[in-house]
Formats: C-alpha cells, structure tokens, sequence
C-alpha cells in the first residue's frame, strides 16, 4: 500500500511539472449570469469492505448497494449549486424493486478561491459476499452517508467550475495545485440480524490535489484530477489512521447555451491495522446534457438583495 501512496503522489507532482507552463496566459468564460439546468444519468455506489484477521482466522465481507443508477436533476446560479437524484422504477430490476433504494443530494458553494462541497447518501439493500464465496442479500441493510470537502484553488486562471459544473468554461489549458480538508458522517445500520447492527464512523482527511483543463478545442476539453492524503477514521471510539485516493475524469462539449459531458470520478477512503483492513469507496459515473438561460428577473433581484445584505 505504500508503494500505491509513492507511485500516486510522484503522478501528481509530475502532473503539476508538466502543466504548469501552460497558466501562464489562460483565461476561462464565466456563465454566472445564466441560470444552468441539467439532467444527468448516473451510476453511483458507496461500497464497503472489511477484512479481519484473528488467532483463529479470518474473514472478507464486501458491502454493495443493490441500486446503483440513478437520474440526477441539477439547477446552479451563480454561488448555489444544487443537485437531487432518485431512481425510477424503469432503472430498476425487478429484484431492487423490493425494499431497495438509493438517494442522495448534494450542493456546492464557492467565494472567489474557496470550494466547499456537501455530500448526503442514503442507500438500502446490499448484497453481501462474504470471502469471496457466499452472496447474500440484505433488504434491511441500509447505508448513510453526509459529509463534505473544502478546498482552495491557487491558479486564479484555473477555472475549477469547468470541472464540476457549467458556471464556467475553460478556453485555454490550464491547471492548479488544489489543498482540500474532508470530513464524512457514515452509518451502518442492518436489523436482517438477530443482533441489530449500527456502526458510527467519522472521517477526517487533509489531502492535496492537482487538477487541469485540457482544452483541445473551443468546444471541447478534457479534464482530470488526483487527490492523495490521509487523516483519521474514527469508529467504535477508536481513532486509527486512514489514507485517501480520488480521481476525477471528465469529457465535456460546450457552447454558449448547450452543453453535455461525461464524467468518471472516485474517493477511496481505506484504513490498515496488522493485517485488517477497512475500504470506504463511493464512485460515480455521468452522462449529462443541460442548457443555460437568462433567470427571471424577480429571482435575479432577490439574490442580488439576499447577497448583498449579507456582503458578498
């Protein structure tokens, strides 16, 4: 595992090296104006593992939600960034049509270079493999998830909004040196046991990051991200050490009012202790389409009012 954390962290230096002649002279196109719709197709799931080790053996269980894919509604103005998902029953099989659902909301705000991100996952019904043999399924299983990450952007002319929402978009290539602090809320909960199960878990991280736009042409671009840190997994009044491994890929095609993209990204919360190991991980692939207009002019003067009230 320490050769995964090196190698993961040589890649990002290397990624910052090689961009960081080309920030010089970029710029990014601001859409804060316009009111950004969206509708998103997504597939996303937060799995877990855990593997323990004793005097008299040990075991594997695996963790995956039942329900994974979704359709994700999003509308973003300016400094509000808001995004609720759901699954219809025609995403669903008809096995996961049986007590089995996967909700989550999420928003982000930003103030000139400051990002903040707020994350809620609901999820019930996992399959349990346990050692890599037996499946089972856990209607009552349910997962809870609410957290969130703040980060700074360094390089002004790096235009963080192209990756993650349509505010802005970037038109010349460009990338920024990105510190981020995390902290999650987890619970397990299951009543398919005689002995009900409820574990509280706590996550705090501190984690650099690289991130850059690669713009191969005014209407499209690529861009790419990777996160290494670490920080502390408390859990059972127990606080042990755990690292953190993201990625974030994005395709994306844009022009003044329409735009669509595709986007992989991954967190990878994991903690070892002699020989047990726990893996928080939550994924999620998007295919979206969306398009921009002006806002009415009523909803325009009561943000500006609300925002200038408060000095922003």
């Amino acid at each position: 595992m320490d050769k995964l954390i090196w190698f993961c962290l040589f890649l990002l230096f290397s990624l910052r090296v090689v961009a960081q002649n080309d920030t010089l002279n970029t710029y990014a196109v601001s859409y804060d104006e316009k009111v950004v719709s969206s509708i998103t197709y997504q597939n996303n799931s937060n799995s877990f593992l855990i593997n323990y080790q004793d005097e008299e053996g040990g075991y594997a269980a695996s963790f995956t939600p039942n329900t994974q894919q979704k359709i994700v509604a999003g509308l973003s103005y300016k400094l509000i960034d808001i995004s609720i998902g759901f699954t219809p029953n025609f995403l669903k099989t008809d096995a996961s049509k049986l007590e089995s659902n996967n909700f989550n909301l999420g928003f982000r705000f930003n103030y000139k270079k400051w990002y903040q991100s707020v994350t809620f996952i609901n999820q019930k019904g996992f399959f349990l493999e346990y050692n890599d043999s037996e499946k089972f399924y856990l209607p009552r299983f349910r997962s809870t998830k609410l957290g969130g990450t703040t980060s700074y952007v360094f390089n002004d002319k790096f235009s963080f909004k192209t990756l993650f929402n349509q505010n802005q978009w970037q038109q010349k290539s460009a990338g920024s040196f990105i510190p981020n602090f995390s902290v999650y809320y987890t619970n397990l909960t299951s009543k398919d046991t005689s002995d009900h199960l409820h574990i509280d878990i706590y996550t705090f991280s501190l984690a650099p990051s690289y991130y850059y736009n690669w713009v191969i042409h005014e209407n499209f671009l690529i861009s790419g991200g990777l996160l290494v840190g670490a920080g502390v997994n408390v859990a059972s009044n127990e606080a042990i050490i755990m690292y953190e491994v993201s990625t974030n890929i994005k395709l994306g095609y844009n022009t003044d009012a329409f735009f669509a993209y595709f986007g992989l990204n991954s967190t990878n919360f994991f903690q070892e202790e002699n020989q047990n190991r726990f893996f928080d991980s939550f994924a999620e692939f998007k295919l979206a389409a969306g398009y921009r207009f002006d806002p009415p002019k009523k909803v325009k003067k009561t943000y500006d009012d609300i925002t200038r009230k408060i000095g922003f």
